[in-house]
């Protein structure tokens, strides 16, 4: 149904149209979606199914928030209240969701143009003052990073003590894979398996480089265990890094 849709609105508006227009054909695609035994936890839809896109992920059909973006939003829901938050490369499921919570102020920002933001920040130099933010969320970030250690010093930097930041990137066994002479997409995209990412990180890894950065790392596995009642992958890891409070000599 999903694809035969797509193919449609492809075929009938011109790209430009569809991506000015993109929520609003996605309410027009929900309709043939509508149900009761599941729901988004983001735009609260009720749908007798999820969309499954070819590599497995369940999209919802009228905010277009994947899994991982709802079993993020399951975490955090509860610790933003009054909270200044800082949401590098933002879906616009999750961004309008923020907007219209109880934090205290919200803060989005794309470096590169890909998502509507309200800055436009480097990760890796961030233009904002020191233990500013309560709260940073970096999803899927850090593999497009090509000074990694830099952009989390800087989100070390940017947070105030006891801060926050939710991360998350695709993940494997092993160690961190990366390697600075491989520069052509075809050949990220064989390696690192997407064009624009210059490495795939393991959970250790990942780990071992926040912490050296000062950070405090925790993991978090979410998912579900009986009923899939939001879409959830079966396993997500989230890294929760905060920045220890520390006591003025």
């Amino acid at each position: 149904m999903y694809n035969f849709l797509k193919q449609i609105i492809n075929n009938v508006f011109p790209k430009q149209f569809i991506a000015k227009h993109k929520t609003k054909l996605r309410k027009v695609v929900a309709v043939f979606y509508k149900g009761s035994e599941y729901s988004c936890n983001i735009c609260e839809f009720k749908m007798r199914k999820f969309i499954t896109s070819k590599n497995g992920l369940m999209i919802c059909p009228k905010c277009g928030s994947l899994s991982r973006t709802r079993q993020l939003w399951e975490v955090i829901n509860t610790e933003i209240k009054n909270k200044v938050v800082l949401h590098f490369s933002p879906t616009l499921a999750l961004k309008h969701k923020l907007e219209q919570s109880d934090a205290s102020n919200y803060v989005s920002t794309d470096y590169q143009g890909e998502f509507e933001a309200d800055k436009t920040l480097n990760i890796e130099a961030i233009d904002e003052p020191d233990a500013s933010f309560d709260i940073a969320i970096c999803y899927h970030v850090l593999e497009h990073v090509n000074n990694d250690i830099k952009a989390m010093s800087e989100l070390y930097r940017i947070l105030k003590p006891n801060g926050i930041c939710y991360i998350q990137t695709p993940f494997k066994d092993g160690d961190i894979y990366e390697d600075t002479t491989i520069i052509k997409p075809e050949d990220r995209l064989q390696h690192f398996g997407q064009e624009d990412h210059v490495r795939v990180y393991s959970i250790k890894g990942l780990k071992s480089r926040l912490e050296s950065v000062g950070f405090t790392v925790k993991l978090k596995n979410t998912g579900y265990e009986t009923g899939n009642t939001f879409g959830f992958s079966e396993e997500e890891t989230i890294i929760i890094a905060t920045k220890p409070f520390k006591l003025k000599a």
